[in-house]
């Protein structure tokens, strides 16, 4: 069967569920209306030397299987394209099925049924308990796979590591600044007890401090920046189950600062780094490297992190009136 062949047929099928949906409550229902798009296709198939069946398991992915071809089947009660696809890891996909198809029939408004290639009608992943797609057969945006630069079935064929990577790349992108994607990265599990930060030991706070400044090198702003040390405080509840209710105090207060240097006034954060660089070096060696893609937005070796970090931290602290690689690492 050819793709025309196997489209006319969808063709014929939307065109009988439409007519049922609009004059009967037969098929009014997820599960009704599945059944109802299995006997519109073997009704259309009749003449065909075509096999329409489910496919091998009731929560398989997609529901129907004819000859190589698979559809999904979507429904709305509500006047509405658009709904929650299946998961994006597809772990009980029919193995028999190449191109995937959807049949989507609503019943809010003037009830009908309509189809349309699959990676042409996901346009969003939405993250809950678990990444999933969305179906929209409406959206003016771009399909999904397009915005991913992969095409659907070469995505179908990645392990559950490669499609999250698309995923959180994806994220990324739509995150307003200071927002990450610590929920959806490898290298983070959520600490299941929330610490305050003056509780710890001043080995703890020094080592928290020092990865938090290496992630984020815009703490080197000026001081009248604002939300300079977010992403900061940010880090360390997300990935270490530290909750900081004074964020400055990380790296400005006169009791990081006045470590090394007692003499008062001036600039502290610079004297506040100079007294963990050594832990800054040794953080930049020993963190994963999907920390430094969430926070910096690259990959970077770690032999030269410390390089970079400098190069960020100059470029954040422009107009602060110090130049950090100057000053520090020297």
């Amino acid at each position: 069967m050819t793709q025309s062949e196997f489209e006319a047929l969808l063709d014929r099928a939307a065109q009988f569920l439409t007519v049922n949906l609009r004059t009967s409550t037969l098929y009014h229902g997820p599960e009704p209306f599945e059944q109802g798009v299995l006997a519109a296709l073997q009704n259309a198939a009749t003449d065909l030397d075509v096999k329409v069946q489910p496919t091998y398991h009731r929560h398989a992915f997609p529901d129907i299987r004819v000859n190589g071809f698979g559809v999904e089947v979507k429904y709305s009660k509500r006047d509405t394209w658009h709904t929650v696809g299946n998961s994006v890891f597809e772990s009980m996909r029919d193995p028999s099925v190449g191109p995937v198809y959807v049949m989507f029939g609503k019943v809010g408004g003037e009830p009908g049924a309509r189809w349309a290639r699959y990676e042409d009608c996901v346009t969003h992943v939405r993250v809950s308990n678990a990444p999933r797609f969305v179906v929209d057969m409406d959206s003016d945006d771009p399909p999904l796979f397009k915005r991913f630069d992969i095409a659907y079935s070469d995505f179908a064929k990645l392990d559950e590591d490669g499609k999250m990577a698309h995923i959180r790349d994806y994220w990324r992108k739509r995150l307003p600044p200071g927002e990450h994607t610590w929920w959806l990265e490898p290298s983070h599990t959520l600490p299941i007890n929330v610490r305050l930060y003056t509780h710890l030991t001043q080995a703890e706070k020094r080592t928290y401090r020092a990865e938090a400044a290496l992630l984020c090198p815009q703490i080197c702003k000026g001081s009248g920046a604002r939300r300079k040390y977010e992403d900061a405080a940010t880090y360390l509840l997300t990935y270490h189950g530290v909750f900081c209710p004074q964020a400055r105090d990380l790296f400005s207060a006169g009791s990081v600062a006045l470590r090394t240097d007692s003499t008062r006034g001036g600039k502290y954060l610079p004297r506040a780094l100079q007294d963990i660089e050594h832990l800054m070096l040794d953080a930049a060696q020993r963190l994963d490297d999907a920390l430094f893609v969430e926070y910096w937005g690259e990959s970077c070796d770690p032999r030269k992190r410390i390089e970079r970090w400098l190069v960020l931290a100059d470029h954040y602290a422009q107009r602060a009136g110090w130049q950090p690689s100057a000053e520090l690492f020297v």
